[in-house]
């Protein structure tokens, strides 16, 4: 009997302390700076999506350093033992990722981004047509 606790006592303190868990939080911006709902999330197994006010949590996190993706984007996390990380993404535009961290577009998503831009554009003509005709001397004021 003796022998087993001072076993099990011996065990206990050659095992490795448990990693503390925290949480990251945080919201999703779009390029102008307003809230963006709906956008996926990954932090290593775990998934999420952004509220309607852009807001996001991961929860039990191990402590440590992470990366969260949203949508095309990669962020670096620090998670504290306790409590909770906040970071906050701002999605920008892939030119702006380009100017801003230099990494080149391969064809194929150059071509992606020419899509996107294609489809933008054919949005706000449809937006456009849609709104009321107005005459010149309404818009001169």
């Amino acid at each position: 009997m003796r022998r087993s606790f001072c076993l099990a006592a011996v065990l206990a303190l050659l095992a490795p302390e448990a990693a503390q868990a925290g949480d990251v939080a945080g919201t999703v911006y779009d390029a102008r700076g307003q809230a963006a709902a709906g956008v996926e999330l990954v932090l290593g197994n775990a998934r999420t999506v952004s509220g309607a006010d852009g807001s996001y949590r991961f929860a039990e996190v191990a402590a440590g350093e992470h990366s969260v993706t949203a949508g095309s984007q990669r962020v670096g996390v620090t998670v504290a033992e306790t409590g909770e990380t906040r970071r906050n993404i701002i999605l920008l535009s892939r030119s702006v990722r380009v100017a801003v961290t230099g990494e080149t577009l391969t064809p194929v998503q150059n071509e992606a981004a020419m899509a996107d831009a294609m489809r933008m554009a054919d949005a706000m003509l449809a937006e456009a047509a849609a709104l009321p005709p107005r005459r010149w001397n309404d818009i001169g004021g």
